[in-house]
Formats: structure tokens, C-alpha cells, sequence
């Protein structure tokens, strides 16, 4: 965890200038050159991912890991979700359809963390479902909210299903080969809605689509270690 700054900031350099790179190349007509940029450009933001999945883990790991509790909106919370997720839904061709509750307001939790864990299930769900739909139902229990996430993608079987929590892991050998990913977005999701005194469960049907979903409390007092 104490590597985060040496590793993101030559890292962010590299993302930055070929970013800048690939500008002027396109500019100069220079499209042979502006596609190894985009390559390259693509490949710094793929290590980043991975570097920032394994700071993350390591500091939930070492109890390093700090929530920052504060009341928010809800509903607003829930429209930058929509709006951060669409174009990623619907790049395959997937429909997205959300329901939420009409009696809830505010929670209060880390919205940063729970963030990431929306669209860690969210982006997981784009990744696996192509031509299908994608669900995300919001239910409030009173003390408790639950997040659903429904796709109608390549699902797992049962022994996959065993696997999809452990660190470093896809489902299958060829699954990272084929969609890509670290196999850490997970992982991490569980931890962290684990610390907020949440569980994250999953239910699956192969060929049919999955379900992952959080419960968490509505207001979160503070992390759980």
C-alpha cells in the first residue's frame, strides 16, 4: 500500500502523454501512429486498474482501509450511477432499466466506495450480457437497502460460482482472455460492503444470467474491521 504514489504517478504520465501523443497524431493525419498511441494509452489504463485493485486489497488487507461516512441524496447518488453506466450498458447492444424505491432519501455511508461497488456488479454485468438486459433493483427494508444487479449473460455454473470471489480469479481460464478484466473488481466489492456491515451475495444459471447483489445498511455508523 505504501507503493500507491510511486507506482500511480509515472503511470499517469505515461496515460497523460500518450493521451496528448495520440491527439496530435490524429491532427497530423498520422493515423498509423495515433492507433499504437490509442495502444498504448489503453494498455497504461488497463495496468492502472490492476495497480489500483491491488493497493485496494492490500490496504483492506493491512486494515488500512478508510471509510469516510456522510449523509447524501439518494436519488442523486443513484442518477450519476445511471449516467456514469449507460454508455458501457449500452455498448453491447443491452437494455437497462432501474428500480428504486419512493421511500427512501438519504443514506449515509462512504458514497465513493459504494460507488465502486455498483459499478464494479454494473460493469460486470455490461462486460458478460450482449443483446440483453440488464437490471438494477433498489429495495429498502427499513434499516437495510439491498442493490441487485440482473443480467441476462453467459451466467456460471455451480463450480464457478465457488470461485468468483477469490482474488486474481476469472471464472474460467479463457473468460479473461475473451472479456477481459483483473478478476479483482469482486473481490474488493465484498470486502468493502463487508465493512460497511453489508453481505454481497450472488446467484447464477449458466447459458440464463446472475445476480449479484449488496445489503447494507442505510446508515452506516462506521467500518467494520
Amino acid at each position: 500500500a505504501n507503493m500507491s504514489h510511486e507506482l500511480r504517478t509515472p503511470l499517469n504520465a505515461i496515460i497523460g502523454y500518450s493521451e496528448m501523443l495520440t491527439e496530435e497524431a490524429e491532427d497530423d493525419g498520422l493515423e498509423t501512429y495515433a492507433s499504437d498511441l490509442r495502444k498504448i494509452n489503453s494498455s497504461g489504463e488497463h495496468l492502472l486498474t490492476l495497480i489500483n485493485g491491488v493497493l485496494d486489497l492490500s490496504k483492506i488487507e493491512a486494515g488500512k482501509m478508510d471509510m469516510h461516512i456522510e449523509e447524501f441524496d439518494f436519488n442523486y447518488f443513484l442518477d450519476q450511477i445511471k449516467a456514469t453506466v449507460k454508455p458501457l450498458i449500452e455498448k453491447n447492444k443491452n437494455t437497462f432499466v432501474v428500480e428504486k424505491p419512493d421511500d427512501l432519501d438519504k443514506l449515509t455511508n462512504d458514497q465513493t466506495k459504494l460507488r465502486q461497488i455498483l459499478f464494479n456488479m454494473l460493469s460486470n454485468a455490461a462486460k458478460f450480457t450482449k443483446e440483453g438486459s440488464i437490471n438494477l433493483a433498489v429495495t429498502n427494508y427499513g434499516e437495510k437497502v439491498r442493490f441487485a444487479v440482473t443480467d441476462t449473460g453467459i451466467g456460471m455454473n455451480a463450480e464457478q460460482l465457488g470461485k468468483v470471489f477469490e482474488e486474481f480469479t476469472q471464472a474460467e481460464a479463457t473468460t479473461s482472455k475473451d472479456y477481459g478484466g483483473t478478476g479483482l473488481g469482486l473481490p474488493i466489492s465484498k470486502k468493502m460492503a463487508e465493512m460497511m456491515g453489508g453481505i454481497m451475495e450472488v446467484e447464477s444459471v449458466e447459458g440464463k444470467g446472475t445476480t449479484f447483489s449488496i445489503t447494507i445498511p442505510v446508515i452506516v455508523a462506521e467500518a467494520e474491521r
